[in-house]
C-alpha cells in the first residue's frame, strides 16, 4: 500500500494536481476504525477531506457517507461492472477479518455498523484515557504503555 500512495502522489505531481479522489466508502472508515484500534494502537480512521503534507495535497472520498451496501446495489442496478480487489493475500488479511467481524456483529445486531458512523461524530474527550497517558506510561508493566 505504500508503494501504490507514493505513486497516486508521484502521478499527481507530474499531472499538477492537488486533490486525489479515493473510493472509499462508509464501511472502509469503519473497518480502519477497527485496524486502527486493533493493531494501531489508536482511534482514528480516513477523513472525507483529509489534507496531506501540510495541506500540498488533499485526498477526497466523494463516498465516504455512503455504504457498500448501497453500492453494490447502485451498482447491480446499473450493470456496472464489478472489479474484484486482486491482491493475493486478501483472503487472509487483517481488513477482512474486520469486516466479517463488523458482518457478524451486524447480523446479530442490526444497525451496529451504522451506530458506529455515527458514534465518529460524537467523541466524548473527557470520557477517553489520553489525559492519563503520562500516568500510565508510568506503571510497572511498559509491554501495556500506549
Amino acid at each position: 500500500s505504500r508503494l501504490r500512495r507514493k505513486a497516486l502522489f508521484e502521478e499527481t505531481e507530474r499531472l499538477g494536481a492537488n486533490k486525489v479522489a479515493l473510493a472509499h466508502h462508509r464501511d472502509d472508515i469503519i473497518e480502519t476504525l477497527f485496524l486502527n484500534i486493533f493493531f494501531g494502537r489508536e482511534i482514528s480512521t480516513m477523513l472525507p477531506n483529509q489534507p496531506l503534507f501540510n495541506g500540498k495535497y488533499h485526498i477526497i472520498r466523494p463516498l465516504a457517507f455512503v455504504s457498500e451496501s448501497y453500492l453494490k446495489e447502485y451498482a447491480k442496478r446499473h450493470a456496472f461492472p464489478i472489479t474484484p480487489y486482486r491482491c493475493p493475500f486478501a483472503d487472509q488479511s487483517k481488513r477482512k477479518f474486520i469486516k466479517e467481524l463488523l458482518l457478524d456483529l451486524e447480523r446479530r445486531f442490526p444497525g451496529t455498523k451504522n451506530n458506529i458512523f455515527l458514534a465518529l461524530f460524537h467523541p466524548k474527550q473527557d470520557y477517553l484515557l489520553g489525559k492519563f497517558r503520562k500516568s500510565f506510561q508510568r506503571t510497572p508493566n511498559p509491554e501495556s504503555n500506549p
